[in-house]
Order: structure tokens, then C-alpha cells, then sequence
């Protein structure tokens, strides 16, 4: 390893906090009703995205902006070009924050705010990784291309558009999952059910509304229901619920609680939809096809996050297995629909799983849509690139590390030759997505030193 890349990431750390800081406190998510011309995601992303160009300005660099939809920042010419993928945008946020989410935060050695780990975190030390290369004055073949985009977390629309306008890095990493080095994810589908349901005149006990989750790739933690009716028929259904519930203007306010995580690892949360759907299908006074409407949702759901009752559980060697979330819920108007993220095998058949989730569910009287079908991401082991990022990783950190799969879907499986690579250590949680997410500063400034460690390894001219 380059002695001189690890001293200048360490004496950049103090800019690098104040870098990130200044990051995150943009709330960078997606927002439709100020999106326009420059703006396709909303105003919080364009901000974001103007900041990042500030930033790279300030270290030196040129900067591009591709309408809004993403931003270049490169160091160097000729060669081989290597590039780095980082997000600028985040996930919303729920009530659980002990602070600010978007005023950072640093206490006992971590910053805490959205976006510290994903991905505005690793962005920031992929920037000062790109600054120690050019200021250790080491001898490069080729350049260093830092693509950020502003829609990872809802679409990937902005790493799309960028292709349009420019071509794939010949080689790369995203700092957007784990260390060691991430060399499968899973396939991904997402999909929703929209469901007219039926409440009669003089229907006992009348659904008004139901919220429940933010985005499809998050374990809700947080799911109401709002009733109407008379009120001694809604006091005998906040009786039997004895759960929290309050009334707001007539209506009895149910509300199921869970354990927000990250739809690729379910198992870490606890989804309040499921509890409220058992609940819900045993409320005397719904109309009938309310009543069959939480009951088929229920029968469909309610084991959990194998997809089991779906028809869809499986499992392979190299990845694991199939992991399923029902992570938004809305009804209004006597309309309903559902948004259920998939994480599958990657040696499992996409179209099958679909196929399947599709007959079951109309078994029910439901129609589902995908609106995403992701295939997976493998490059094996033994291909250079992962052997080069992971030698750099165990000759760094002393491990004897290898290879990992994950469930989660980075920006690398929308270009070739790319793999993810950090920012989370094996021994740390992964609080993408979750309440009160942080970044240590010791692995925040330790993932930089990887990242220009390994952008010198990927551009070494040849002895």
C-alpha cells in the first residue's frame, strides 16, 4: 500500500467531516411536487446534487452536470478510465430520530443523520480519496471518473440518463454496500396491487383511510388505520385493539408499531403492516368486501418475509434466501394499493418468481403490476477486479477476507465491470434506511483510505 495516500487521507479528515456535515444537511429526498426542468427528482436533490459540485470545485476537480439527473467529477486523462458510483439521494425519514436527521450530529465518535452511510458518507471519501491521488503526485495510467446520481434510492432514472450521455467506465466500484467486496446481489422485483373495495351505505364500521410504510425499500415501522362509525361501535373496536389509538374528529385512530430495516435484510425488522392486517380482518361491522380484503391480504402476508404463503420461497447456495416486503400501504376513497419489494436468489429464475406471485395473488381477486424487475448482479470471484479490491481490503486491514453477497441493489448492476465496495465494515450493522443512521468516523475515514488505495491499485502503470 502507498504510505503517503493513508497520511493525506488523515490530515484531510477535519474537511471531510465538514464536507459531509454540509451534505447532509440537504433533505435530499425525492420530491415530485418541486421536480422540473433541472430538477427531475424535486428541489432537495438538485440542491444536493449543486452542493457536491461545490465541493468537488473547491478540492480542484471538474465538475459536469447532467441536467439534474447526475453530476461528474474527474481527476486525470488517457488510460483506462476507473469510476466510482455514489448517490446523493436519501430515503425519507420517520418519527424514531433521537435528533435532527438532517442536522448532523457527533457524539462518541459517530456522526448520526440521513444519508451519513447512505450514501453521502462514502461519497464525501470517495472525493477525498480522488484528492490524495492527485496530491501524492503518483504516476497513473488512465483517469478517475466519480459519477453521482440523485435517484438510486427510487429508480435508478439518473445513472440511466447519464448513459445516454456518456459512455460506462471501463472499470469501477460503488461505495454503496460492504467491505470486503460485494460480488453478487440479488435480483430484485417490486410490485403493486391496486384494489377497489366496496363500503356500502350504512356500513357499520367505515375505513376511512390506512397509511402505513414510506418506500417499498424499507420495513414500515409505522402503520395507522382511521374508522368511522357510531361512536359506541369504534369504542368496542379500540377496546378490543387496546393498543395505541386516539380520535381525530370523530374517527378512531388505530396505530401499529414496528422495527424499521432495510427490505434486504427483513429479518432485522418488524413490519407494522402484518399486525394490522391480523387485526383488521377480525373488526366486526366491515363490509364484506373490506373484511375479504384484509383477510386474502392476511393469508397472502402474514408469515412474514419468506414469501412462504406466496408460493415464492426459495433459496440458493451463493446467496441465501428470498426475501419479501410489503413496505407501503394506502387506502383512501375506496381505493387501495400496495408496494411489495422481492430480493431474489441470484441463481433463481425472475420470471418464475413472478409468474407464481402473480397466479397466487389473483387467487385472492388481486392483480399485481411490477414496475421493476432487476436481474441480478454476479462476477465471480476470481475475476480481477474483485481479487484486486479485495487484496487491497486484507492487505489494508490484516483479514484474510473473502468475497460476499448481499440482498441489497446498488448502481452496479446498471453498468458492466463494477462491483460494490464498502463503506460498512463486516463487524458494523447495516443502518442504511433505519432511524438514527451513523457513520463512525474512524470508518469514515478508514473507507477513504480503501477507496484511494484502490483507485491507485486500478490505475498502477504496469512495471
Amino acid at each position: 500500500m502507498e504510505k503517503k495516500l493513508n497520511d493525506l487521507i488523515e490530515s484531510y479528515q477535519e474537511d471531510m467531516i465538514a464536507d459531509l456535515k454540509r451534505l447532509v444537511r440537504i433533505p435530499s429526498v425525492l420530491d415530485p411536487d418541486t421536480a422540473g426542468p433541472g430538477a427531475p427528482f424535486g428541489q432537495g436533490a438538485r440542491d444536493v446534487l449543486d452542493e457536491v459540485i461545490r465541493i468537488s470545485e473547491e478540492l480542484g476537480f471538474e465538475a459536469k452536470d447532467y441536467d439534474g439527473y447526475a453530476a461528474s467529477v474527474r481527476y486525470g486523462s488517457g488510460g483506462r478510465e476507473v469510476g466510482m458510483l455514489c448517490h446523493a439521494d436519501v430515503v425519507p425519514v420517520d418519527d424514531n430520530w433521537l435528533t435532527d436527521p438532517f442536522d448532523p450530529v457527533i457524539k462518541d465518535g459517530r456522526m448520526y443523520g440521513r444519508g451519513t452511510v447512505d450514501d453521502k458518507g462514502p461519497l464525501i471519501a470517495a472525493m477525498y480519496a480522488m484528492k490524495a491521488i492527485k496530491e501524492s503526485g503518483l504516476e497513473l495510467d488512465g483517469h478517475i471518473n466519480h459519477i453521482i446520481g440523485c435517484n438510486e434510492e427510487t429508480g435508478h432514472e439518473c445513472i440511466k440518463y447519464y448513459l445516454t450521455k456518456e459512455k460506462c467506465p471501463d472499470i469501477g466500484f460503488s461505495p454503496d454496500g460492504s467491505f470486503p467486496v460485494i460480488h453478487a446481489e440479488k435480483g430484485i422485483i417490486r410490485y403493486t396491487i391496486t384494489h377497489p373495495v366496496e363500503q356500502p351505505d350504512g356500513t357499520a364500521v367505515f375505513v376511512k383511510k390506512i397509511a402505513g410504510g414510506t418506500v417499498v425499500n424499507a420495513v414500515p415501522n409505522l402503520a395507522k388505520v382511521w374508522l368511522e362509525g357510531s361512536k359506541e361501535v369504534l369504542q368496542e373496536v379500540a377496546d378490543s385493539f387496546g393498543g395505541e389509538h386516539a380520535w381525530e374528529d370523530g374517527a378512531l385512530v388505530l396505530s401499529f408499531t414496528g422495527v424499521s430495516a432495510h427490505s434486504m435484510q427483513p429479518w432485522l425488522g418488524k413490519n407494522a403492516i402484518l399486525p394490522m392486517l391480523a387485526f383488521m380482518k377480525d373488526v366486526n361491522g366491515l363490509s364484506d368486501d373490506v373484511k375479504k380484503f384484509f383477510t386474502s391480504l392476511d393469508s397472502l402476508y402474514a408469515d412474514g418475509w419468506e414469501g412462504k404463503n406466496i408460493g415464492i420461497a426459495c433459496e440458493d447456495q451463493l446467496s441465501g434466501k428470498l426475501t419479501m416486503n410489503l413496505g407501503v400501504i394506502r387506502f383512501e376513497n375506496g381505493i387501495s394499493e400496495l408496494k411489495v419489494d422481492l430480493r431474489c436468489p441470484v441463481h433463481i429464475d425472475l420470471e418464475q418468481i413472478w409468474k407464481t406471485t402473480d397466479i397466487n395473488c389473483q387467487k385472492y381477486g388481486f392483480h399485481p403490476v411490477y414496475w421493476q424487475m432487476r436481474p441480478p448482479l454476479y462476477i465471480p470471484k476470481e475475476a480481477p477486479l474483485v481479487e484486486t479490491l479485495l487484496g487491497v481490503y486484507n492487505e489494508m486491514t490484516g483479514e484474510k477476507a473473502e468475497a460476499i453477497t448481499i440482498g441489497g441493489g446498488t448502481y452496479c448492476r446498471d453498468v458492466i465491470n463494477f462491483v460494490s465496495f464498502g463503506p460498512v465494515f463486516p463487524y458494523e450493522k447495516e443502518l442504511a434506511h433505519e432511524a438514527n443512521e451513523f457513520i463512525g468516523i474512524k470508518e469514515f475515514i478508514m473507507a477513504s483510505k480503501l477507496y484511494a488505495q484502490a483507485l491507485y491499485a486500478l490505475l498502477r502503470p504496469e512495471v
